[in-house]
């Protein structure tokens, strides 16, 4: 009865291991798959992580997107320099999407750090779908907030939507933190 009740613990064991000791690798493994990828940036130097959705779908026949140049200065190397590690990933439909969302929530999240969605266009549709079906999930992984539109244009985040973000980053840790709301008016600069 022991040897049978053995076997049975080291066979379930390697079913569980399996299914969850291993994952398959990801196309977004390669900084090829980003427009932007900040993980080289550790997680302590920074307060947040950004997830950013550029507005025009990425077509796999094609180079980079025209948008490239915009994302790297506005978002990457420019108005969240030293707050938040940003991750912008190519994306061409829902699928991509969810392999780039599991891979930085898989291998760069952790519970303890919020992060914050910024979707622009065709690509922050999918997101905002994603985030909606999703809500509960990713407010448990420390979604502090997202933001939104339904055009792509230079110049959607601007340094009021930096303030706004940096705010809502703010009242996530301190909901950690003291385990309340911040008091209205705290999180403004």
């Amino acid at each position: 009865m022991k040897r049978c009740s053995l076997l049975l613990f080291a066979s379930m064991a390697i079913a569980v291991c399996v299914g969850g000791c291993f994952s398959l690798p990801s196309p977004y493994d390669h900084a090829e798959n980003w427009l932007i990828r900040e993980d080289a940036i550790r997680e302590f130097a920074v307060q947040a992580d950004v997830f950013y959705v550029q507005g025009g779908l990425y077509d796999s026949r094609s180079k980079i997107p025209v948008m490239y140049a915009y994302v790297n200065s506005e978002v990457g190397k420019g108005k969240f320099s030293g707050f938040a590690r940003v991750f912008a990933p190519l994306i061409a439909n829902e699928e991509d999407l969810r392999l780039a969302l599991d891979w930085y929530l898989r291998d760069h999240h952790s519970r303890r750090r919020p992060f914050v969605f910024i979707g622009e266009g065709e690509g922050g549709k999918l997101l905002q779908a994603y985030e909606q079906r999703n809500l509960s999930k990713m407010q448990a992984r420390g979604l502090a907030a997202s933001f939104y539109t339904d055009t792509a244009y230079k110049g959607f985040v601007t340094n009021e939507l930096v303030k706004e973000i940096k705010a809502a980053v703010a009242r996530v840790m301190y909901r950690k933190c003291w385990g309340r709301d911040m008091p209205e008016g705290m999180a403004k600069e």
